[in-house]
């Protein structure tokens, strides 16, 4: 799926939320505070078909795991993680 149309998905289902009945932030948004090591991974996990340039929470994962030296980012490609 191209980014856009993931893009559009997120918008649609978002525009559907009843947020008086949520207690957190809509999931693709970045976390209120830093994740743990183990809750960037499964963040990473969940959100897996998120382009990292549109999913603040899977950017906020990213980070998290490059900084515990999990993940190793290609030096050639900075998309999204400026």
């Amino acid at each position: 799926m191209a980014a856009p149309d993931i893009t559009e998905h997120i918008a649609l289902e978002d525009a559907l939320l009843d947020r008086t009945m949520l207690p957190q932030a809509w999931p693709h948004e970045a976390p209120d505070r830093p994740f743990t090591v183990d809750a960037a991974h499964y963040a990473m996990q969940r959100h897996a078909s998120c382009p990292i340039e549109t999913c603040a929470r899977k950017r906020a994962a990213h980070r998290v795991l490059v900084e515990a030296g999990h993940v190793v980012p290609d030096p050639r490609s900075t998309r999204g993680l400026e």
